[in-house]
């Protein structure tokens, strides 16, 4: 059975860097080589291991992991919009085969997405509906974290279920990370801004705040971060990039013990390489279902620490050479 799979970073600032450098056409041209890789594979199938930054999910019922039967990209910072093509039965089917396998996801017949999954699609598929798609939702955003030993349990079970689907080429996708911090974004629950609080509980359930307005002030503090960014007095530190946590957290996803990662402690990830890092368990999530699916370990594609997108920017894939 051919199996594939990509890993990699997300940002929405790739769409408006404050300047143009070295750095970004580095990572075009890393995102390019990889997307042409999957051209060449041309997946029948995606699984794609995806956050969220309450574009979709939201604090009255926050679910570790939640897999969309029916999915819509909004437009948000970074993101592009448009219906998934999801095949319903088949995520139907898969939800089943993970919660037959112990890991308790939730389901959703109306799920919104945002940059946390639009911006691979376009970017790696070339937009939200050229393949299709099962968008597979992972919880980073806030406390309390699910564990990553669950992450990759997830994976496993998905690993499962993709070898019962014949001959079918499927790629397997995670998005998230590497070391960033956005926190004056998405701070817990008890420290949002009482403005906002209404919408992180409830989303589109309430009519306090419009989901217009959260957008656009994305969009904005977005905008103004992109300028703060490359000032000369920002520090690294100061936006939690980490470069020596990127690289360990890349050599050990590459050893092929994935299982390694089950002792981490996403409070400690978020302590030594902000919010954002926590995000790498969609990355374990599909590394663990292509080793499951396939037997293949991970390989390092690219990896860049780049002010200009304000993370530690990573790929790797595994499969097909």
């Amino acid at each position: 059975m051919p199996f594939f799979m990509v890993a990699a970073s997300h940002s929405p600032l790739l769409d408006f860097p404050a300047r143009e450098s070295s750095s970004v056409l580095n990572i075009l041209a890393a995102l390019e080589q990889a997307r042409a890789r999957i051209r060449a594979f041309d997946p029948e199938l995606v699984i794609l291991f995806g956050v969220d930054h309450y574009g979709g999910h939201h604090m009255d019922c926050m679910p570790s992991f939640c897999v969309g039967v029916e999915a819509t990209a909004i437009a948000d910072v970074g993101g592009t919009p448009g219906r998934l093509n999801v095949p319903r039965e088949l995520a139907v089917q898969a939800v089943k085969a993970i919660r037959a396998a112990g890991v308790d996801t939730a389901v959703s017949y109306a799920m919104d997405v945002d940059h946390g999954f639009s911006q691979a699609l376009k970017r790696l598929l070339g937009g939200v509906n050229a393949y299709p798609v099962l968008p597979i939702f992972v919880s980073c955003l806030q406390p309390p974290f699910s564990p990553f030993a669950r992450a990759r349990a997830l994976g496993e079970a998905v690993g499962s279920f993709a070898r019962t689907l014949g001959q079918k080429r499927i790629l397997f996708m995670g998005t998230g990370g590497l070391a960033h911090n956005p926190y004056h974004l998405f701070p817990p629950i008890d420290e949002v801004q009482p403005e906002w609080r209404p919408y992180i509980l409830h989303g589109k359930a309430q009519s306090d705040v419009p989901q217009q307005d959260w957008l656009d002030y994305e969009i904005r503090e977005h905008h103004v971060g992109a300028k703060m960014l490359i000032s000369d007095e920002m520090t690294h530190e100061m936006v939690g990039l980490n470069d020596r946590w990127d690289k360990a957290f890349l050599a050990t996803y590459c050893e092929g013990a994935l299982s390694t990662f089950d002792q981490w402690d996403p409070e400690q990830v978020m302590a030594e390489a902000g919010i954002g890092a926590v995000e790498t368990q969609s990355w374990i999530a599909a590394g663990q279902a292509m080793l499951t699916a396939s037997g293949a370990v991970p390989r390092v594609m690219f990896h860049e620490v780049s002010m200009e997108v304000g993370i530690g920017f990573g790929i790797a894939d595994a499969g097909p050479a």
